[in-house]
């Protein structure tokens, strides 16, 4: 984490509307199944980050930097998390993260979250007005946050100089027997929800909430990899689809291709990302 994040937490504490933080159950006072207004600015605008829990934060690095992404060493914290970030230009960004003891409840929230694996614990939705975001909001989703997007006076442009040409966070990927709660609260949080032909990198067909600035793909049950971890994979665009190639192929770095005539996709498996699909797409 940068230096302006607050300890203890994935997000400054101030700048940051928790849904469910560790158990606690808010709810929200607005009408079930309301269409979000399109005259109006919606509360989420888009995708934040994506915090990925690793145990051994360096050779996730390694294994990051191999996938050709330019990383930037967080703080170290009081709690005991470490951190280092793969950022992009409009601010989103995937970082990978660990607490190597339990010294308080985020950090042993991070090493239950450990003893299944490595993979993404949160998701950070792009809220650019705080005080709009509401109070009190249901279902509770735990894994779920508020995001301000992350820019740092430190930030330098080599660390927006991916190799493999990544430069924006434009989906993540859900899964799980029933998404009927995200699907509510995206909806009221201003996303419009169609369900459409997605690649995954097979082609399935899903739900897909649609911000201003990304999506959230809502996956049947059978993509998720480790039961109760909603979060499965991301798409980063991509300047290049091909130089990314290049770069995973000098790597040793097994990919697949989307089944999509139309689209130029590369997908990494779980097995080589630290527990998450990544799929680089170039355009939109």
């Amino acid at each position: 984490m940068t230096s302006n994040y607050m300890s203890g937490y994935p997000f400054p504490p101030q700048r940051l509307v928790i849904i469910a933080a560790l158990g606690l159950i808010l709810e929200l006072r607005v009408p079930a199944l309301q269409a979000p207004s399109h005259s109006a600015a919606a509360v989420v605008a888009g995708l934040d980050h994506v915090p990925i829990a690793v145990r051994d934060l360096e050779a996730a690095a390694e294994t990051y930097r191999r996938l050709g992404f330019s990383l930037k060493a967080g703080r170290p914290h009081d709690n005991g998390i470490r951190n280092q970030h793969a950022k992009f230009p409009d601010g989103t960004e995937l970082e990978l993260i660990t607490a190597p003891e339990a010294r308080d409840p985020l950090t042993r929230t991070y090493r239950r979250h450990l003893e299944q694996g490595d993979g993404p614990a949160f998701l950070a939705l792009f809220a650019p007005d705080r005080s709009r975001i509401p109070q009190n909001l249901t279902p509770p989703l735990g894994y779920l946050f508020f995001g301000p997007r992350n820019a740092s006076p430190t930030d330098r442009a080599e660390h927006f100089a991916h190799g493999n040409s990544a430069e924006s966070l434009v989906a993540v990927w859900l899964s799980d027997e029933d998404l009927a709660p995200e699907r509510m609260l995206f909806q009221r949080l201003g996303a419009t929800i169609a369900r459409r032909v997605v690649y995954v990198p097979g082609r399935v067909e899903a739900d897909v909430a649609r911000f201003h600035e990304g999506e959230v793909l809502l996956l049947p049950a059978s993509h998720q990899r480790v039961a109760g971890r909603r979060i499965v994979g991301v798409t980063l665009r991509v300047r290049s689809v091909a130089a990314a190639g290049t770069l995973l192929k000098s790597h040793d770095v097994n990919v697949s291709a989307t089944a999509d005539p139309s689209s130029k996709s590369l997908f990494i498996a779980p097995e080589s990302a630290h527990g998450l699909w990544l799929e680089l797409r170039e355009g939109h």
